[in-house]
């Protein structure tokens, strides 16, 4: 008795969307809303621990004064959300 082996065919599957799909325009890649709730709870404590240390780098650092205002209200949207 002889037994026949068919190879099976190859199949190509594309996805849509595996991850995030990168933005060419971005400089600064975005974080998921799955590590800023994993992470952002440690980003508001240790901004109130190192608050007036933080405070005295970006007041060194005037020229990215515009990052630190959106880092800020970032801050305070997460505090919000705690």
């Amino acid at each position: 008795m002889k037994i026949l082996v068919v190879p099976k065919p190859i199949v190509w599957v594309t996805f849509e969307y595996i991850c995030r799909p990168t933005e060419k325009h971005r400089s600064v890649p975005r974080h998921s809303d799955f590590w800023i709730g994993l992470y952002g709870f440690l980003w508001v404590e240790s901004m109130e621990l190192w608050s007036d240390l933080a405070t005295l780098l970006m007041n060194l650092k005037s020229h990215k004064r515009l990052y630190f205002q959106k880092g800020l209200h970032a801050l305070t949207l997460i505090k919000s959300a705690l």
